[in-house]
C-alpha cells in the first residue's frame, strides 16, 4: 500500500511539474525546448544526504543545471541547487531527514535564463536513523551527582554522544556532548541532595545525524542524613555542659557536628565533631548560657539540615549570697554571724576593710570572731559563700562595725 501511495504521488507530481514547470521557484525563466534535458540521474543515499551523478553535457550550449526537490508533505517542487558549471556531473544534497522519501528532477539552463523541458523524475529514500544505544543505565544514590553509563554504539559512523536532561518544564535540554565514540559514562554533578532527573542519550554521526533516543533514564541523588532527635543539655554542672541525643540507625554515618553560640545575636559556629552521641562542653564560666544544634554527616560528606530549634544549656550558677545578721563588739574582738541563704554553701570567706584589709578563708561555721580587731577602730565586713565546686557567691551586703 505504501508503494502504491508513493507511485500515485510520483504520477501526480509529474503532472503538476509538466503543467507548471515555468512557475516553480523562478518565474523569470522560460522553457527552451531546444535545450537538452537530463534523462539520466543516478543517485546514492545515506541517512542525511543524497549524491547525484548525471551524463556530461560538455558540448552543449548550456550554462549549468537546476536541481529540484519535493516531499510527500511538500509536493510542490522547489529549487534546491543551482549548479553554474556545465562540466560538473556530481552533486550532493545534504541536511536531509533520515528514513524520508524525496522526489528529484534536474533541468539545464543557459545564459539567457532559459530552462530545458522536464527531465527524469526519480524517487529517493534516505536510510533510517541509527538504532539507539544498546545499553544505558543511571546510577542512583550518589552524593550531589548522577552517573550515566552506556555501551559504546557499535556503528563506526558515530563520533559523539549528546546527553539530554529533562528540566522543570518537562522539556529535554542538552547538557553535554561527548566527542568520542568510545566514551561510556557521564557524571552530572553540582546537583542537590534528593533531586530526581530524567535523562536520554543520542549517538551522533560525523555528519550530525542523531540516532534514535535511548530509553528514558530516571535517577535520584542521595538524600541528606536524618536529623538527630531528643537533644538535651544540662543546666546544673559546674564549668561544663553535657549534651546527649538519640543515635539514629543510619548506615552511612560518619560523625556528628556540634554547633554552638553564646548569644542570640551571634550565628552558630562549629564547636566540635564526635562519633559519640554525647559531648562535654568545657565552659569554665559560672552561670554561662549556650545554645546548641547538632547535625549528622555521612561518609560522603553530606550533612543533615540544621534543626530549626536549638537547645539551651547552662553551667551551674553561683550560690546565693549570705546575709550578715549579727555584729557585736566584745572584749576580745568582734563577733559576726550570717544566714547562708543557700544550702549549697560548704564554707565561707569573710573580708574585712579598714585598719588593714584582711581575708578570712575556709570558715566552716556561720559565725566568726575577729580577734585581730582593735578596740575603737571602725571596720566594714562582707561574707561570701563557697560551694563544693569552689564556686563563690556574690558578696553579702556590707556592714560597718565600730568607730
Amino acid at each position: 500500500m505504501k508503494k502504491l501511495h508513493l507511485s500515485l504521488f510520483t504520477l501526480l507530481l509529474t503532472l503538476i511539474f509538466n503543467a507548471c514547470g515555468l512557475t516553480m521557484q523562478n518565474q523569470q525563466m522560460s522553457v527552451n525546448e531546444d535545450l537538452p534535458s537530463v534523462q539520466t540521474l543516478k543517485h546514492i543515499s545515506d541517512m542525511s544526504s543524497v549524491a547525484f551523478e548525471w551524463n556530461s553535457f560538455y558540448n552543449e550550449n548550456i550554462q549549468g543545471f537546476l536541481l529540484y526537490k519535493s516531499t510527500p508533505n511538500e509536493p510542490e517542487m522547489k529549487l534546491v541547487a543551482t549548479i553554474k558549471n556545465k562540466f560538473q556531473t556530481h552533486y550532493v544534497d545534504t541536511s536531509l531527514e533520515p528514513d524520508t522519501t524525496y522526489l528529484y528532477t534536474m533541468r539545464t539552463f543557459n545564459e539567457f535564463k532559459q530552462i530545458s523541458s522536464e527531465g527524469v523524475l526519480i524517487e529517493v529514500k534516505t536510510s533510517p536513523r541509527l538504532q539507539p544505544l544498546p545499553f544505558v543505565q543511571a546510577i542512583n544514590g550518589l552524593p550531589n551527582k548522577i552517573k550515566l553509563i552506556w555501551r559504546p554504539h557499535p556503528d563506526l559512523r558515530v563520533q559523539a554522544y549528546e546527553i539530554q536532561r529533562a528540566e522543570q518544564d518537562g522539556n529535554f535540554k542538552t547538557i553535554k556532548e561527548l566527542k568520542n565514540r568510545l566514551e561510556a559514562e557521564y557524571i552530572d554533578d553540582d546537583l542537590k541532595p534528593n533531586q530526581n532527573f530524567q535523562y536520554r542519550i543520542f549517538a551522533k554521526t560525523f555528519d550530525g545525524v542523531y540516532s534514535e533516543s535511548s530509553q528514558i533514564l530516571n535517577s535520584t541523588t542521595k538524600a541528606l542524613p536524618p536529623q538527630i532527635t531528643h537533644l538535651s543539655a544540662t543546666t546544673d554542672l559546674a564549668g561544663r555542659i553535657l549534651l546527649a541525643w538519640d543515635s539514629p540507625n543510619f548506615e552511612d554515618f560518619a560523625y556528628y557536628k556540634i554547633y554552638a553560640k553564646n548569644s542570640s545575636l551571634l550565628p552558630f559556629s562549629e564547636l566540635a565533631r564526635t562519633q559519640s552521641n554525647n559531648y562535654e562542653d568545657r565552659v569554665n564560666e559560672v552561670g554561662k548560657k549556650k545554645e546548641y544544634k547538632i547535625t549528622i554527616v555521612d561518609k560522603d560528606g553530606l550533612e543533615s539540615t540544621m534543626p530549626e530549634h536549638s537547645v539551651e544549656g547552662k553551667t551551674l550558677d553561683a550560690p546565693l549570697a549570705p546575709s550578715i545578721t549579727l555584729t557585736a563588739i566584745v572584749a576580745d574582738g568582734i563577733d559576726l554571724g550570717w544566714t547562708p541563704n543557700d544550702d549549697r554553701a560548704v564554707s565561707y570567706t569573710l573580708k574585712r576593710y579598714g585598719g588593714g584589709d584582711v581575708i578570712f578563708k575556709e570558715i566552716s561555721e556561720t559565725t566568726f570572731k575577729d580577734t585581730t580587731a582593735v578596740q575603737g577602730q571602725s571596720y566594714t565586713y562582707e561574707v561570701i559563700s563557697v560551694d563544693s565546686n569552689g564556686i563563690e557567691s556574690k558578696p553579702s551586703a556590707r556592714v560597718r562595725v565600730g568607730g
